[in-house]
């Protein structure tokens, strides 16, 4: 039984708007009218079906990346430039923003020390490859 005063339609378009850009449930509490609790709020996101529901979740998906397509250190680093300097700016972020760019930052740490591993390896086929054509060379000549 709801206890407060009904919920308008500019305030379930807040939230639905807010919530889908990733808005922490504070943070939409301080963009509606006065007189809204976090609880409140928590409970009619959950009565508009924006959690929860398989359907209304945001879904997201990753493409495997060959190996040609794997970003240099350059690139790496480029990108990093852009997040720190959109950081630098300031301004207007939302939650799911600073969290991309947290989550960009996170990733290219991660990202350098797999780099260094994957050219070790690339170097390593590399060298293999070439003693293998060494030895069946070798081996065909033998032959002779």
């Amino acid at each position: 039984m709801a206890r407060g005063r009904p919920w308008t339609d500019d305030e379930n378009r807040i939230i639905t708007e807010a919530f889908a850009k990733g808005v922490s449930i504070e943070e939409i509490v301080k963009r509606l009218p006065l007189g809204r609790t976090v609880r409140a709020v928590d409970k009619q996101i959950g009565r508009l079906g924006l959690r929860g529901d398989s359907q209304t979740m945001k879904k997201f998906y990753c493409q495997t990346i060959e190996g040609d397509e794997i970003m240099s250190r350059e690139e790496a680093l480029k990108v990093l430039s852009a997040v720190i300097k959109r950081l630098k700016e300031g301004g207007e972020m939302d939650e799911g923003e600073l969290v991309r760019l947290r989550t960009v930052i996170s990733a290219i740490g991660r990202y350098f020390a797999v780099f260094d591993s994957y050219e070790k390896y690339a170097e390593l086929e590399e060298r293999i490859r070439s003693l293998e054509e060494t030895a069946a060379w070798e081996a065909e000549h033998a032959e002779k």
